[in-house]
């Protein structure tokens, strides 16, 4: 179901981009549908909401899964965990880029590191293409699709696995319910924490708009992993090398908030006959 509803996100998010090249017949780079859908928070929000059906029953800890740990020890059982986090993070990922580019199916499509005719008319569209737009106008002349394409995609990729890791970790200090609230806590902060939605909700003056946009773009996670929230050379934002080492040095301090977790889990063991 998650895989399913991922693929759907990314046809609904690459839909309106794809159609203008089919229009009017431009060419369009391999991994630019990727680059132009989740360079946005909202789409990384849904990509992580939609992960999150995936691990809504993760970890096991029933009679059976402590059975086994006993059998072992706590720490293989937390390493398996989190190389199971870490796979199927990854495979999501994986899929949501396949899926982007599998969507420019009937384009024009090249695989060279350069911009494409579609790319360079985003630049001049109107507001209805913001996404694309904001990302082509920042990355145009700085950078290449497969470079811009790289940091995107390690961006969503530690964000959805930051948020798994945390829920791991709540599940195992407190319950599977509290893991799962604190994901979702994490990602309706990341909502509330956009310049736009801050600046309307607190009643600021349009004149603080740049402090709000350094206030999200440092305080959120969901703004760390987006890559238009990020200093490309002309302002104090965040640099894409720091938001790569806070997401992951985040992610590093769950996984040993984890093994001392579950050093002291106490397992309860229910039911069951002696002949069994």
């Amino acid at each position: 179901m998650s895989l399913l509803l991922g693929f759907l996100l990314c046809w609904l998010l690459t839909d309106k981009t794809m159609a203008i090249s089919r229009t009017y017949q431009t060419n369009v780079q391999l991994l630019e549908p990727f680059v132009w859908c989740y360079a946005d928070d909202e789409s990384i929000l849904f990509s992580a909401l939609v992960m999150l059906l995936m691990f809504s029953s993760f970890p096991r800890l029933d009679t059976p899964a402590s059975y086994l740990i006993f059998r072992t020890t706590r720490g293989s059982w937390l390493l398996g965990q989190v190389i199971t986090v870490f796979v199927l993070t990854l495979g999501y990922t994986l899929m949501i880029l396949f899926s982007s580019m599998a969507l420019c199916v009937g384009c024009d499509v090249f695989a060279g590191n350069h911009w494409s005719e579609t790319a360079t008319m985003l630049s001049f569209s109107p507001a209805t293409f913001e996404v694309a737009l904001t990302v082509m106008r920042k990355t145009v002349k700085l950078t290449t699709p497969y470079g811009c394409a790289v940091h995107i995609f390690l961006l969503l990729f530690q964000y959805v696995l930051l948020v798994s890791m945390l829920q791991l970790t709540l599940t195992l200090l407190l319950s599977r319910k509290a893991g799962v609230l604190a994901a979702l806590l994490v990602n309706f902060a990341g909502y509330i924490l956009t310049p736009e939605r801050l600046m309307t909700w607190l009643s600021l003056p349009n004149e603080i708009m740049y402090y709000a946009n350094l206030l999200s773009a440092w305080l959120s996670p969901l703004q760390h992993a987006t890559y238009t929230m990020h200093n490309f050379g002309y302002d104090l934002l965040p640099r894409l090398s720091t938001s790569h080492l806070m997401l992951g040095g985040a992610s590093a301090a769950l996984l040993a908030v984890s093994w001392f977790a579950m050093r002291r889990y106490a397992f309860t063991f229910t039911g069951g006959y002696a002949d069994e």
